[in-house]
């Protein structure tokens, strides 16, 4: 709503709220006037009917008290009724036309002792004030009554709220085109300044406001000419500031690229101290104790005492070193699986998740699309890594019943897929986690493929598993590199 509008809304309201006010007031005022006006000659009038006809009544000239009576109506047009009451004899004489009404003998006794009595009735549905006096004075038992009509008395009151009601509404009409002149007054320099304003939003700061009054809106104007100057130079000292920080940005980008080339060298050194290691292990420790218990079951066939207690001692000797070398085995495997720099990278994922699923009853299932040739050893070790952790998981938390790992090449982009159907998590609890384990595996798993420019998605929902999705761009040279085939589109179960 315009101002303006407002302006002429608001004056409106009050000179209307002033009129009802004022309507209000006058009929309170004049009708508590009135009333007591009513009771104050009600009680004079009654009075002075019952001293002009108290002797013809007591001579029993009832036909003249009763024309006396309907004279005292004809001559004052607020009369509603006059008539007198004796309550021995219970006779009435009275100016009703069509007879006494039931229930007015009782409906304003005069009270004992007191020589007036006046009462508010609703005869038909008409207010009328009822005056009750003695007609004789000394002589309580017989009474003169008349009713003198406020709706009559008050009649003038009406013309005079009209009256008051077509001033109000002259009033308003004055009142708007008062307003509608004062509000062009005022807001023609507001919309000057509105306008100006939407020229500081569009950044036209080079405009002034040309206002050479003393008053508030000039003040204002001169204020928005003080706000464009400081704006004016605050844009600037941004601009210096932004171009700034774009060198600072461009450093900082400088520094991560050094900072992602020194975790692609700590993790590549990781990766080969991982197979210095395993080659070691299964060169040495592994054919170490594989000689032991060679040695240890030649050592049972030439015990000569107690053959059968050497027997099961030397029985439990080879059992343990038979486990320490599946341990290691294990732990080889962990730290570098041949199988990945042998036969790729499908056979190690299907390997480390059938040993690790496999020995708790979970099934599992692999499936294979498009990925017919080896890849670059790091894109495969980021993969198999990747791919460890989260079955790693699976393995440890999620408490599953199945497993299903897709690996998909199309085009350019090679995508894994690992899905189970576990317990899951609430996925933005990902960062606020309290296991430090499963925190840094995480991070892990995003740092690894971050590091190859990849992507991984992790989704899940309490009770409804958990998809962890990577997802790698290989350059040419990567996505034509030729290897072992396993087949263009295979599918691979396992369990």
């Amino acid at each position: 709503m315009r101002l303006s509008h407002k302006i002429i809304l608001v004056t409106s309201g009050i000179v209307a709220v002033m009129g009802l006010i004022t309507i209000v007031a006058i009929n309170g005022v004049v009708k508590s006037v009135v009333r007591n006006g009513i009771e104050q000659n009600g009680v004079v009038l009654a009075e002075t009917t019952a001293a002009n006809v108290a002797d013809q009544y007591l001579d029993g000239k009832l036909l003249t008290v009763k024309s006396i009576l309907a004279n005292q109506l004809d001559s004052n047009h607020y009369l509603v009724y006059a008539y007198i009451l004796n309550r021995d004899n219970g006779s009435v004489v009275d100016t009703f036309p069509q007879g006494f009404p039931e229930g007015m003998i009782q409906a304003d006794p005069l009270p004992d002792g007191s020589t007036s009595v006046s009462k508010m009735l609703n005869l038909n549905g008409n207010l009328v004030r009822d005056t009750g006096v003695s007609l004789v004075s000394g002589l309580d038992s017989i009474e003169l009554h008349m009713g003198m009509s406020e709706s009559a008395l008050l009649a003038p009151l009406a013309g005079i709220s009209w009256l008051i009601a077509i001033m109000t509404l002259i009033g308003i009409i004055i009142g708007s085109v008062a307003a509608l002149l004062l509000s062009r007054f005022i807001t023609g320099p507001l919309e000057t300044l509105t306008r100006q304003a939407v020229r500081i939003g569009e950044g036209n700061l080079e405009s002034e406001i040309q206002f050479d009054s003393r008053d508030e809106v000039g003040n204002l104007a001169r204020s928005f000419n003080r706000m464009a100057a400081q704006l004016k130079e605050t844009i600037q000292a941004l601009q210096r500031r932004n171009q700034e920080l774009s060198m600072l940005s461009q450093k900082l980008g400088e520094r991560e690229e050094l900072l992602g080339k020194l975790w692609h060298q700590v993790i590549s050194a990781q990766e080969e101290e991982r197979k210095r290691i395993a080659r070691e292990l299964h060169d040495e420790t592994t054919q170490s104790l594989a000689a032991i218990t060679v040695g240890l079951k030649t050592a049972e066939e030439i015990i000569h005492s107690d053959q059968r207690k050497g027997l099961r001692f030397l029985e439990q000797l080879r059992n343990m070193a038979g486990q320490v070398v599946k341990e290691l085995h294990n732990l080889v495997y962990d730290l570098r699986p041949t199988i990945l720099d042998d036969l790729g990278l499908v056979p190690a994922l299907r390997w480390y998740a059938e040993t690790r699923l496999g020995a708790k009853g979970v099934k599992f299932e692999l499936q294979v699309k498009g990925v017919n040739r080896r890849f670059p050893a790091e894109v495969e070790t980021t993969l198999f890594r990747i791919g460890q952790e989260a079955i790693s998981n699976v393995f440890k938390h999620a408490q599953a019943r199945k497993v299903v790992l897709l690996l998909a090449f199309q085009g350019k982009s090679l995508i894994m897929r690992i899905q189970d159907d576990g317990r899951g998590f609430a996925s933005q609890e990902i960062g606020r986690t309290t296991d430090e384990r499963v925190r840094l595996g995480l991070l892990g798993m995003r740092e690894r493929a971050g590091l190859l420019g990849g992507t991984i998605d992790i989704d899940s929902r309490v009770g409804e598993g958990t998809v962890v999705a990577v997802k790698l761009e290989l350059s040419e040279t990567e996505s034509e590199k030729e290897g072992n085939p396993f087949g263009n589109d295979s599918h691979l179960a396992g369990g």
